[in-house]
């Protein structure tokens, strides 16, 4: 029984792609999930939620009258199609910050943040 080369060849390509593809897309499967909300356009923007509930705690707990609806109608005017990392740059550079369990935050961050800790 011999093995052609051809069929080497086909099984490493084979065997690269699937890699490759569970590399690429493996995130998804064993990324963090979370239940579905409103808000999920805006809470996709936070690399580490259970953090953010944390902050926007903090946030809300000073600020009882948060409206999360009002919030994130606001937010997504505010950054619309930009990346959030403008958004974030160019409120620090016109000073919009406020303070969130003791940091001192752009304003759109401590806003998502608060969102999370509602949804």
């Amino acid at each position: 029984m011999s093995v052609s080369r051809r069929t080497v060849v086909a099984g490493a390509v084979g065997l690269a792609a699937a890699a490759g593809a569970l590399a690429y897309e493996g995130w998804r499967l064993f990324g963090r999930h979370y239940p579905p909300t409103p808000y999920d356009d805006l809470l996709t923007l936070l690399s580490d939620r259970a953090a953010a509930r944390q902050l926007g705690a903090a946030f809300i707990s000073e600020h009882p009258n948060f409206n999360a609806a009002t919030a994130a109608r606001a937010l997504r005017q505010h950054i619309g199609k930009q990346p959030l990392q403008s958004a974030l740059a160019a409120e620090i550079a016109r000073s919009q910050v406020t303070e969130a369990g003791h940091w001192v935050l752009p304003q759109t961050l401590v806003g998502l943040c608060a969102l999370a800790a509602k949804a």
